[in-house]
């Protein structure tokens, strides 16, 4: 009867543990998305964290050097969003340039605290304007 006693309540212990470690996780799980996916599915990332990749849209880009408030959109040449980052532009940004953003969507509006610019000598935008997606996203990550 102890025998069982002990296994019953580890058992128990261990299925504690594993919802703990289920819900750290499922926390701190961060999305990567381009804009088309994310006007495709926006339901599914409410009230969660992504990243958001894409290309500076030329002639978008503002800063307010007093409140420290870039705005600029990110496009995969399907979908453009407007993105509010809260900070200094690194060095690199610039237009016609990817970026990895990371925050929320707030009515329909991209609010990001973190702001990476990808240059890579893989991907570069066609002249033509169209852009590959897949392509996009792997010079992204």
């Amino acid at each position: 009867m102890k025998r069982f006693a002990y296994a019953v309540v580890g058992i128990g212990v261990l299925a504690f543990a594993g919802v703990l470690i289920q819900r750290a996780l499922s926390d701190s799980l961060v999305y990567f998305i381009l804009p088309s996916e994310y006007a495709s599915e926006p339901h599914r990332y409410d009230e969660r964290r992504i990243r958001l990749g894409g290309i500076v849209e030329p002639g978008t880009i503002a800063f307010d050097g007093d409140e420290l408030v870039l705005a600029f959109d990110v496009t995969d040449s399907i979908e453009t969003f407007a993105v509010r980052h809260r900070g200094t532009p690194p060095d690199l940004f610039q237009e016609s340039t990817g970026v990895v953003i990371e925050g929320r969507f707030e009515n329909g509006v991209f609010h990001s605290d973190n702001l990476l610019v990808k240059h890579s000598e893989v991907y570069e935008a066609p002249e033509d304007g169209t852009i590959d997606l897949e392509e996009l996203k792997d010079a992204l990550q």
